[in-house]
C-alpha cells in the first residue's frame, strides 16, 4: 500500500532525490540549483522573504512532526522536479 502520510511521502522523497542526485552530473546539479534559485527569488519577490533560519532548524532536526514532514517533502519534490527538468547529456552553457 501506498504511504501518502508526510512521513512516507518524505521516506521516497528521500530516497528518489538521493539517488537522483547521485546519478546526476555536477553541471546537471550546477543549472538545478540556479533554477531553485530562480523560482525561490520569484517567490520572494511576490511574497517577501521566506524564513531561511526556520527552515534550517527544520533540516538539522531530530524529529518531525507530521506537518514538518511534509513540508520537507513538499520541498524534495520541488528538488525532483528540478533535477528531472535539467537535461543531463550536454554542458551547461552558462558554465563554459
Amino acid at each position: 500500500m501506498l504511504d501518502l502520510t508526510g512521513y512516507g511521502r518524505l521516506a521516497k522523497l528521500t530516497t528518489l532525490t538521493d539517488r537522483m542526485i547521485n546519478d546526476a552530473s555536477r553541471d546537471a546539479l550546477i543549472a538545478a540549483t540556479r533554477l531553485l534559485a530562480l523560482q525561490v527569488a520569484h517567490f520572494q519577490r511576490l511574497h517577501g522573504a521566506l524564513p531561511l533560519d526556520e527552515n534550517i532548524d527544520l533540516l538539522e532536526s531530530k524529529g518531525l512532526t507530521e506537518e514538518q514532514a511534509e513540508r520537507v517533502a513538499d520541498g524534495l519534490e520541488v528538488l525532483a522536479m528540478a533535477l528531472a527538468t535539467i537535461r543531463d547529456d550536454e554542458p551547461d552553457p552558462s558554465l563554459q
